[in-house]
């Protein structure tokens, strides 16, 4: 974004249209001050946002989001149908002083106040101590560097990462369109080393077992943070339970030719299962826009070794565009309009019992916003109890 284009918008962060009401949303909310941070936390959005005791505004917006993860500590005024952020978490940046409050939701410029942007299930917010061009050398970050990693990872197993620059333009009105670069020489930090990203985004990183976070910096752009969890299944990391059979024992039922290793829950090694294979999308990629006329037409991805062995696995597709929500019907091979907005009330539809499936839509994806959801059940009657962003669940956009 030019700083010229970025300043003569400051004062219009507090326009804003009315959001109409809505069901809570569980969202990802970051914030990234001068002084002050706040790595990512998930958030349920409250039914309003009432600050100054006088005006309100629905709880279902980015300024419910800040409000749920700061809990209410915040300030600033309220003026055309929305309020305006100034302190968030004890750190100030009144407008014309330097620095100042904006926010991006899933990477994209705000066109509104926060008070006038909805947001919906998974939604990622980030509020940051953004450049106010009106007075140099004091301002905050440049627009955000955005990073992209798996949900779980291996131990010591290298794997990929992805930062990408927004980039936003201006037209006449001044209202933004935000579009993604490869951000090339970004630093990311929070493995087992620290790593440069190539001229694709793109970078190797290793962690070791147990719970991590990344931090993706890209000059003075305001940064990008991102969590997960690292374990082998076995090694007692992540909520896991570490049970060896070695060979020759028979802790495990019969005496394995080679060392047996269960959570004592997994079906492995003799042991009762109680609990279902993880599976993975792999045809998309968290957070992928497509361009018109390009969407994906090929669902695929793979689950685990189970102990009992896989039973049937179901893909869930469903699609928002504007106000109107729909689901992927297997049986019609055809999206149906949903009353209910939001992923849990689209239809499930099988694809087999393989480790690794593929299902072929009847055409390429059209325009709108789609989260696709993979289940696994197994022979034991275990079936996939939650989704995890980015690999069980993936949330991408066709334009």
């Amino acid at each position: 974004m030019k700083k010229q284009i970025l300043g003569l918008l400051v004062g219009g962060f507090t326009l804003a249209m009315t959001a109409s009401p809505a069901m809570a949303a569980s969202v990802s909310v970051e914030i990234e001050g001068q002084a002050k941070i706040l790595a990512p936390t998930i958030v349920t959005t409250p039914s309003s946002v009432n600050k100054d005791g006088t005006n309100s505004c629905d709880g279902n917006t980015a300024m419910g989001a800040l409000d749920a993860a700061t809990g209410g500590n915040w300030s600033g005024s309220y003026s055309l149908n929305s309020y305006s952020v100034e302190t968030v978490l004890g750190e100030s940046h009144p407008f014309g002083t330097g620095a100042y409050w904006t926010f991006y939701v899933n990477g994209n410029y705000a066109n509104a106040g926060p008070c006038g942007i909805p947001v919906q299930d998974n939604d990622k917010i980030l509020f940051y101590a953004g450049d106010n061009a009106f007075v140099d050398g004091q301002g905050g970050f440049d627009e955000p560097v955005l990073l992209t990693a798996p949900a779980t990872a291996k131990p010591g197993v290298p794997f990929t990462v992805t930062a990408r620059n927004a980039v936003t333009t201006f037209d006449s009105s001044y209202t933004g369109t935000t579009h993604f670069e490869p951000a090339a020489g970004a630093t990311v930090q929070g493995g087992t080393a620290t790593v440069t990203t190539g001229a694709d985004g793109s970078a190797q990183v290793t962690v070791p077992s147990g719970p991590y976070a990344l931090v993706v910096t890209n000059a003075n752009r305001a940064p990008g943070r991102i969590s997960g969890c690292a374990t082998t299944g076995t090694d007692g990391a992540c909520g896991s339970t570490q049970l060896i059979c070695p060979a020759g024992s028979n802790a495990c039922g019969t005496p394995p030719p080679a060392p047996c290793f269960t959570t004592g829950s997994d079906g492995f090694c003799g042991s009762p299962d109680k609990v279902v294979a993880n599976a993975a999308i792999t045809a998309v990629t968290e957070g992928k826009k497509y361009k018109k006329g390009a969407g994906p037409r090929e669902l695929s991805g793979k689950v685990a070794n189970d102990g009992s062995g896989i039973a049937d696995v179901r893909l869930r597709l469903t699609r928002t565009d504007g106000r109107k929500c729909a689901t992927y019907d297997g049986k019609t091979e055809k999206f149906r309009t949903l009353k209910k907005c939001g992923a849990a009330h689209g239809v499930w539809f099988s694809v087999g019992a393989k480790q690794e499936f593929t299902y072929l839509l009847p055409s390429k994806l059209g325009r709108g916003r789609y989260v696709l959801d993979v289940e696994v059940t197994d022979k034991a009657g275990n079936t996939t109890k939650s989704l995890a962003r980015g690999t069980s669940r993936v949330v991408f956009f066709v334009a």
